[in-house]
Order: C-alpha cells, then sequence, then structure tokens
C-alpha cells in the first residue's frame, strides 16, 4: 500500500487479506457473496479503494478498505481478468483480459466500461507509464502494445518473441528457436521516468526495453540452475522417445533418482489451493519485475528467487587491501606504463600523502571523468581530503576543481546516501573552496579598481 504500512495479497481461495506490517496480523478479509478465484488485485493511490479480478465468473470486485463493504462488481469481460492497475493520475481503472481486449473504468462514478482496447490475441499483462499517459500491455503473441488512454489510440508496438526466445522444455519435440510455445510476457513495469520497459514471463530472460526507439536495450538471463527447465538451449534428442521425455517418465523400481527424491518432488506445492503435482522439474520464469523509485535498481521474483538488479557498484569485495604487490615501487612502474587510473588505486591503498599527489598530478585532464568512475567506494573519502588539503597550497585551482567536480557527478548517489559518514571531508574541502573564492573575488576587485585608476591617470597625462 502507498504508507508502506499494511500489505494486500489475492488468493485462489476466494479472499483478499490486508496484513498489518507492524504488528504482524491480518486485520482485514475481504470475501465475495459467493465464492471466486482471484488473479489480480489493485489499489487506488489513496489506499481507500482495493480492486481485485477473477479466474471463473470474470469479474472485478470493488471494496472499501475502511470498512472492508463490497461496494461495486464490474461486468463486461469474458475472459480471466489478469491485469488490473489504476491510473497514477485519476481514479480510472484499466483491466486486460483474456477475452483480448484492455478495458478502462471509471470505478467512482460507476459509469461502467469508458474505453475498450481491442487486440488480436490473449491479454496477459498491463502497466500504467508513472506519469498516467500510457498503458503497455503484452498479448499471447509476444507483443508489446503501447497505448494513449486518453485518445485511445495505439502509439506504437514492439515484438519480443524473438528477444525472449531461448531455453528448450523437456517436452519440447523441437528446438529452442523454433518453438512458439510460451514466446509471451506476463509481467511488465515502466522506469521512474518512463524512458524504458522491463518485460518477464515464460523464460529465463528479462527483457529491457526503450519505449521510444522500440529496441532492446538489454536482456538479462535470471538463472544457469540446471536442475530448472527451460534453461538449456540444446537438449540431447536420446532422450526424447515416443513416449515422451526420459526426465518424466516414473521408474516403478526405484524411489530415488539422481539424488531427488520423487515422492518429496511428486508433492511439491500440493497443499496449496488450486496446485497441481509437480511432475518433473519447475519452469525457469519470471512472475514480477519492478524498478525501484530511484530508477537504478530493479528486481524480479522469479523461480530461482528473488533477484536484484543495479548500477550501482554498493558492495566491493576487497579482502586485502594491502599485499605483497602493493608496493611504492609498483605505483612508479604503473606511472611509468602510463597507467594512471592503476598506480592511483594502489597508491589509495598504501594511503601515501605524497603517492596519492603525484598521481593525481600525473592524469591528464581528458581522462579524469574516466578515472573518477573507476574508483572505489571507500577511498572516496581519502581522495575529497586529499583535494581539500592540494586547494590550500597547489597552484592549479582549475584542475584540483575539475576533479572535485567529476568526483561529484559520477558519484553523486553515492554521496547523497553516505552524506553523514562523508561530512566532515564535504566541508573540509566546500570551506577551501569558499576561501579561495573569496581570494580570488577581493583580488579581482581589487585589480579593477587599480586598472581604472591607471586607466584614468593615463589620460591625465
Amino acid at each position: 500500500m502507498a504508507n508502506n504500512h499494511s500489505l494486500l495479497s489475492a488468493s485462489l481461495d476466494g479472499t483478499i487479506r490486508a496484513w498489518d506490517l507492524f504488528r504482524y496480523r491480518n486485520f482485514r478479509t475481504f470475501t465475495t457473496p459467493s465464492p471466486r478465484q482471484f488473479v489480480s488485485l489493485t489499489a487506488d493511490q489513496s489506499g481507500e479503494v482495493i480492486c481485485a479480478g477473477t479466474l471463473d465468473s470474470f469479474e472485478i470486485f470493488v471494496w472499501s478498505m475502511k470498512t472492508g463493504r463490497l461496494l461495486d462488481v464490474l461486468s463486461g469481460h469474458e475472459g480471466p481478468v489478469h491485469g488490473l492497475m489504476f491510473s497514477p493520475i485519476n481514479a480510472i481503472l484499466a483491466s486486460s483480459s483474456w477475452d483480448k481486449t484492455v478495458r478502462l473504468w471509471d470505478v467512482f462514478e460507476s459509469k461502467g466500461a469508458v474505453e475498450t482496447f481491442q487486440h488480436s490475441h490473449d491479454v496477459l499483462t498491463l502497466a500504467y507509464r508513472p506519469d498516467g499517459r500510457q498503458i503497455a500491455c503484452s498479448t499471447l503473441d509476444g507483443l508489446i502494445h503501447f497505448w494513449d488512454p486518453s485518445d485511445g489510440l495505439l502509439m506504437y508496438t514492439i515484438e519480443g518473441r524473438r528477444d525472449i526466445a531461448g531455453g528448450r522444455l523437456m517436452t519440447d519435440r523441437r528446438s529452442a528457436a523454433n518453438t512458439s510455445i510460451g514466446k509471451y510476457f506476463t509481467t511488465l513495469c515502466y522506469s521512474a521516468d518512463g524512458s524504458s520497459i522491463l518485460a518477464g514471463g515464460n523464460t529465463k530472460y528479462i527483457c529491457m526495453y526503450d519505449v521510444g526507439e522500440q529496441v532492446l536495450l538489454r536482456r538479462f538471463q535470471i538463472t544457469r540452475n540446471l536442475s530448472l527447465d527451460g534453461v538449456l538451449d540444446f537438449l540431447n534428442s536420446k532422450k526424447m522417445t515416443d513416449g515422451g521425455a526420459l526426465d518424466l517418465i516414473d521408474d516403478e523400481d526405484s524411489d530415488v533418482e539422481e539424488g531427488i527424491d520423487r515422492h518429496t518432488r511428486g508433492n511439491l506445492g500440493l497443499g496449496l489451493p488450486g496446485s497441481m503435482a509437480n511432475r518433473g522439474r519447475p519452469m525457469a520464469r519470471t512472475k514480477c519485475v519492478k524498478f525501484a523509485p530511484t530508477g537504478r535498481s530493479f528486481a524480479a521474483a522469479t523461480t530461482d528467487g528473488v533477484l536484484l538488479y543495479s548500477v550501482d557498484e554498493s558492495f566491493i569485495f576487497d579482502p586485502t587491501d594491502l599485499d605483497i604487490d602493493v608496493t611504492p615501487e609498483k605505483v612508479e612502474e604503473a606511472l611509468a606504463e602510463n597507467q594512471q587510473q592503476r598506480a592511483l588505486i594502489l597508491s589509495l591503498r598504501l594511503n601515501e600523502d605524497l603517492l596519492i599527489k603525484k598521481c593525481i598530478f600525473a592524469v591528464d585532464p581528458a581522462d579524469v571523468r574516466a578515472i573518477c568512475s573507476a574508483i572505489p567506494y571507500k577511498y572516496l573519502q581519502r581522495l575529497i581530503d586529499t583535494f581539500a588539503s592540494l586547494l590550500e597550497s597547489c597552484p592549479h585551482l582549475e584542475f584540483i576543481l575539475l576533479w572535485s567536480q567529476e568526483l561529484c557527478k559520477v558519484h553523486g548517489h553515492y554521496i547523497q546516501q553516505n552524506s553523514r559518514t562523508l561530512l566532515p571531508s564535504l566541508k573540509s574541502l566546500q570551506k577551501s573552496i569558499t576561501r579561495l573564492h573569496q581570494d580570488l573575488a577581493d583580488t579581482c576587485s581589487s585589480n579593477e579598481y587599480l586598472l581604472k585608476y591607471l586607466c584614468t591617470a593615463g589620460t591625465k597625462n
């Protein structure tokens, strides 16, 4: 929920439950007059209205969070409602269904479906752009459609079938490149600025697309775990028989095969409502992807666990700062070989002030930004302290200010997050820059008046 104090869950057991994250208890349960199986769930921005889509009756139920009462039942879909999301800017609810439509509902006005977007295949999921001016929805043919909700126009389409292709199931009789089973996305998520979108599904890949250019930016492989199905691109054809895959044929004479207890494997998930016996290996798939509000990381819930991807190197494993190769001679050798980046990092590990300053001045101004990006986080404070001391005694003011500017640009996000730790060093740097600025301002002012005097004196003579 938006207040970060509670969590909502929907289940095939016919209930929606609200959980208190402080007291760790179920404080409210939402039900329907007759039992239904829920497969989608959302709440509006205020957290006052809860909506859930069903698998069997094809309806959308609306409850009040405060009272727990059923407010409305939205009918119109002709298939299971697997996608629900409120618009970030108004009270319009978007729903996607296997009946090949995306519908917009005005929940508070009770006007029914305001708009209907037709597709050629079943719609599996949808997502609103953070500004509310675009809807992305995934269809069974592996396409992602982008709609303008205000005008009801299809803006563009991304074809993702080839991007998520890969990983052959044990039951497939065709190669991974030729099979069409499972080549679609079941979860979508926009980035914070809306410029890119993440897509995952029944495959070992997560795809990131640029929305404006409709191109694949990067493809992430979620697992290389061979105990999951759909990881390998090529299977041994000898294991495919007329009766099916040998891996799926139970051997009656043995309860243990390849270190896996068949009885235990057969009972996986049997305690959950609506589940079936797991005959064979679980399939590599992504159930949900979500971007962080900062846009610098995202999480994916997969069959191999919850995976976190980040552009920040927040954890650096460097167990020993000093070893036999970290010596002043190695620093001089790196400088002689024109390896300024290696020399600077070696000098920071040695923590020798003279060596650090020598390596800083050995860097070409054009390479400052590239070397700043390679500095590990744990040496930032030492480097900032060095800049502060250099500004007090060094004549190369522009060069040191360039270093300080590029360091803050490249590592600004980390510096902001760890400002409390870096505050003494940052204050000393700011103090040095402020004093220099004041000295230069005084010098320029005195020179200005002196030049004016000389100019006037020259004209009088």
